[in-house]
Parts: C-alpha cells; structure tokens; sequence
C-alpha cells in the first residue's frame, strides 16, 4: 500500500485493520501492514501497540520489545486524552513479559511489580509471583514474601465453596497426582517411572491430567483400583469440586507456577494433606499445600524460614529419571576429533539472564581458543539472536565465538549434544531437563550451589549421577572450573574417559532408580497421613 493510500485509509482505519487481522490470527497480514505505518512515519501508539503483540504472538521478543518501548514514548507524547489507560496498562505488561522471555528477569521483575503495586493487577502480581525465583537480584525472602502477596490477592479473587463429600474407601492411602503435562515423555521423564513404581498394595493412585488434548495416557501401568481424570476442559471451580469429591488423603501438584490459570485452585484445602513437588522449586505460599518435596542439597535446613510449607527432605535426590523414548548414542568427544574446546546451553532463553552472559563471557575470554554453542526456541529468531549477540559484545565476546542451533524435532535436539565438550548450567534458574539430557549424552554440566533452590537443582541431580566434581562451590570458582577445562591439555583425555562411561554410571547411581524413590514417597505419604 502506498503512502498516499495509507494516509487517505487514515491510521485510525488502518489500526483497526491490523486489529481485525490479529484477531484473525493473521500476523503477517497484519505485521505488513503496521509495518507500511510505521515505515511511512504516521505510527500512532495504537500501531506501536498492535506491532507489539503480533511481534510477541511471532515469538519475536526483541522486535516486540522495541515497539512496546515506542508505544509508551508515544503514549507520553500524545497525552492521556489521546490514549487509553487500560491499553498503556498492556503495553507496560507485554513489554515486560518481552524483557523476561530475553533474558532480562531483573527488569522484568522491576516492571512487573511497578503494575502490580501501582494497579492492583492481578497479572502483574501473578507473572512477578512466578518469576521472582529466577531473579539474581531478589532473595529467597523477596520470593517468600512476594508470593505471600500473590496469594493474598488469589484468596481474595477466588473463594469457593464446596463440599468434601466422603466416598468409600478401603484401606489404601488415596493419592492424587495433577499436571498439565503427563502426555510429555522427556519433560516428565522423572515422574513416569516412579508413578509406575508405587506399591498399589499401599495405595491407590489417581491421574488429574490437565492439558486440553484429553489423551489417553498409554504409558500409565494403573493398578486395579488407579484412576485417571482428564480434566483440561474443567472449569477452575469444576476442578475443585472434582478433586474435593475423590476424597484424597494426599494430593501431589507437579504444576507448580508453570500453569498460571489454575493457581486459584489452590487457594484452598483440596485433600487432607496437599503436597508440592517436581516443579515447585519455591514455597508456594498456597493455601492448598501443607508440605513441599525436596531434598537436603536444593533445601538446607536454615532455609526453612522461607517456605510456607514443611519441608520434606526425602534421603534420596527428590527428582530420578528413566530415558524410555529414543536416544541417540553417546558421540566422540568433539574437541579429541579437530574441533576447538566447544561449550553449549541448550536452556530456555529467559534462564539466560545479564549474570549468567557475564558469567559465560569471562570464560570465553579466558579460554580464547574455545567457543559457545547455544540453541532454544526463543533463538529461532534473527532479531532475538542479535539481541543475544549484541549482549555478548558488550562484554568482550566477538560473535564469532558464538554458534546458534536451530529448533529441531527432540531427537536431532538431542544430537546436538554431540557437538559440546561440556555443557553450562544457568543460574539462579538452572536447567533441569536439559541438564538430564545432557549427562545422558554423555555432556557433563558445570553448575555450582547457588542462594536458593532454583540455583540447585543441576547440583543435585549431578551429585546423584556421580558427577559431583562438575559442581562448583559458588559463581567465582564455577568460572575458574569453566576456563580450567578449556584450557587445560590434560582435559580432552579426562573429559573423554568420563563421556565414554557416563551413561553406564548414571545408570548405576541412585538418579536413575525410580523404584527407591516411589518407596520413599509412598513411606513419606503414610507419615503425613498419620500426622
């Protein structure tokens, strides 16, 4: 469309446009024509605001973030006559979800807690309540008391009133497991094994299987008297009545925060005891549970001060795995086969955070002759690898030294592990999945204890692999073990034996016995019941 066509359309008619088009989830269309807009010099804030959320929608979080930034400059311009609060209120938030998918949690927390506090938004509380844990700049008493505030606000919006009717029982114990991702093989790959593995002469096991695909779960090995529920198309208040009325002595979430909608669910008792654990990483601050599951690495005891719940420290690591879908075999050690010493990180990309990019710069600098390979969702995108580049840059690192991975479907995802010497941990939200698959691949982590459970996860789970050496006391001397490796010539030898015999050990430690962990957690139940 030319110029003189855009301004006889007019910008207003075009905006709407370019709104009719979103709502028709026809982003290009729509990007095209905002483009022409802003091209021709006659953006208004509505046009910087729709660019946005069809550049987020694109999963383009640096373009999006740019045109959030633009939309608020010129809502300030045009004046509060001109503009509608409500929409300002949404710029400031999707612009702070964009500076959280890049990397910039700090921001995004600063952001985040601006609307919450100034707005009353529940949004706002909600997303800052989810994303504090990963913020280098906040403690785990800013956690505790932020999601004490998001809880609060969650009793207050949602009350419920529904009865517990008693349903016959035997003399099993009734445990309740819910998750929005029981169809996930590798994602839930520490959760299928043991679920399997409890004693159903002890208990009866109930599946609350909570995404929208309503899948039979082919994998569940249910006992004669094991249920499941498909509950994604369940109302919130539906969900609770359903959960009240199967009468459960224990229920386990394995949600966490990751499914925001729900969360008033858990605004209230559901089960005689309620139960955190696999993907909580954090007190929960919610009402519906009594304990929370971890272990004593990822849960000192002079940190129980932070935690609504009681805590479980189970003897075993709180999480095990058992790889049952296809895998690639364990590769050559890439720098032993001509190639220069090759770091990865295939973490989500909001993980890699200002810290950990200072982090990962210095031992590139360090070790001059190595390079970093890094590959997530998030970098599909030109503009957010630039944004990536350009945040290496300013810290010494010519993009050179960097190397990007395309998504791929998960069984070319995991042969890219076959191209890293050893993998990077990001801190304080580690990998968890990616760090059990790398040390499957053969890829040992190199993580170090961090300030609070989401900075020890990998820590735990490579202590159990028998990988402890990987784990660092703290972020300095995590560095000085990253350039060590690199540089060191007796390195490509050492790392080489370990690679050749990781899978075989791994499978020998207690990280892969899902069965002596089902036996804890169904000792663990009986405990809390009788309490």
């Amino acid at each position: 469309m030319r110029e003189e066509q855009l301004r006889s359309l007019g910008v207003r008619n075009a905006n709407e446009q370019a709104e009719k088009l979103l709502g028709g989830n026809q982003l290009r269309q729509a990007l095209v024509l905002l483009d022409q807009l802003i091209t021709a010099g006659l953006a208004d804030f509505q046009t910087w605001r729709l660019a946005g959320n069809a550049l987020l929608a694109a999963r383009e979080f640096a373009q999006a973030l740019d045109a959030f930034e633009h939309a608020v400059k010129a809502a300030s311009k045009q004046g509060a006559l001109a503009t509608n609060a409500t929409e300002v209120i949404e710029v400031e938030f999707q612009r702070a979800r964009c500076l959280y998918q890049l990397g910039a949690t700090t921001d995004a927390v600063r952001a985040f807690r601006d609307l919450a506090e100034t707005h009353d938004n529940y949004a706002a509380w909600c997303n800052l309540a989810t994303i504090i844990p990963g913020c280098a700049q906040s403690g785990n008493q800013d956690v505790l008391q932020t999601r004490r505030e998001f809880a609060a606000k969650l009793s207050t919006a949602c009350e419920y009133s529904v009865p517990a009717p008693r349903v016959e029982r035997g003399e099993r114990l009734r445990i309740g497991y819910v998750s929005a991702f029981f169809h996930r093989q590798n994602y839930m790959k520490p959760v299928w094994s043991m679920l399997n593995a409890h004693d159903r002469s002890k208990l009866e096991i109930e599946l609350f299987a909570d995404d929208s695909r309503g899948e039979e779960l082919q994998w569940f090995e249910a006992g004669q008297r094991d249920r499941v529920h498909l509950t994604g198309s369940l109302s919130n208040e539906e969900l609770v009545q359903l959960l009240r009325s199967r009468d459960l002595d224990v229920l386990v979430d394995l949600n966490g925060y990751s499914i925001p909608e729900r969360l008033p669910v858990y605004s209230q008792p559901l089960a005689r005891v309620g139960m955190a654990w696999f993907n909580m990483y954090a007190t929960s601050a919610l009402p519906a549970f009594d304990y929370i599951v971890g272990d004593n690495c990822v849960i000192p005891d002079a940190e129980d001060c932070y935690y609504t719940e009681k805590v479980l420290r189970l003897p075993v690591c709180y999480l095990t795995f058992d790889v049952s879908y296809e895998a690639p075999p364990i590769a050559d050690l890439p720098c032993m086969r001509g190639q220069v010493f090759t770091f990865g990180s295939l973490v989500s990309q909001y993980k890699v955070t200002p810290e950990v990019i200072a982090a990962w710069s210095e031992i590139l600098i360090r070790a001059p002759q190595s390079r970093l390979l890094l590959g997530n969702r998030g970098l599909a995108s030109s503009s957010n690898r630039d944004f990536v580049v350009q945040e290496f840059s300013r810290r010494g690192v010519n993009s050179e030294r960097l190397g990007f991975l395309p998504p791929a479907k998960h069984l070319d995802f995991l042969r890219y592990y076959d191209q890293f010497d050893v993998a990077l941990d990001a801190f304080p939200y580690n990998g968890g999945t990616t760090t059990t698959e790398a040390i499957w691949q053969g890829v040992p982590v190199l993580a170090f204890e961090g300030d609070r459970w989401a900075a020890r996860t990998s820590s735990t789970l490579l202590h159990h692999a028998g990988l402890g050496e990987f784990v660092a006391k703290d972020l300095r001397e995590y560095i000085e073990l990253g350039v060590r490796l690199a540089n060191d010539s007796r390195s490509p030898l050492r790392l080489a034996r370990i690679r050749s015999s990781m899978r075989e050990t791994i499978l020998e430690s207690g990280i892969c016995n899902a069965g002596r962990l089902a036996q804890v957690l169904d000792d663990v139940f009986a405990r809390v019941v009788a309490v």
